[in-house]
């Protein structure tokens, strides 16, 4: 019984959806926060220089973050086709 309480195949798939959706949110919008309270608190320590190395450094790691992201997402998507098809090797 407690094996369907995540099983997307049956009953509704939003409330399943969101429940898996929601850490995935919160880490991305953690992680853009991040970039922008170091850039705060280069600018107010800081001069335009660091200002600028922190943003140039902050969108690089973001892109490589989401990039890595989207790809674990998609690889989950493969898992789950495998593992409904019974083919867990």
């Amino acid at each position: 019984m407690n094996e369907n309480k995540n099983d997307f195949t049956q009953g509704s798939i939003l409330s399943k959806l969101l429940k898996f959706m929601m850490p995935i949110l919160g880490a991305q919008i953690l992680q853009a926060m991040y970039g922008a309270v170091d850039i705060l608190v280069v600018g107010r320590f800081g001069t335009t220089a660091g200002i600028s190395g922190v943003s140039t450094g902050s969108n690089i790691i973001n892109l490589i973050i989401f990039t890595v992201t989207g790809l674990s997402m998609g690889i989950t998507v493969l898992i789950g086709l495998y593992l409904g098809e019974k083919r867990e090797e």
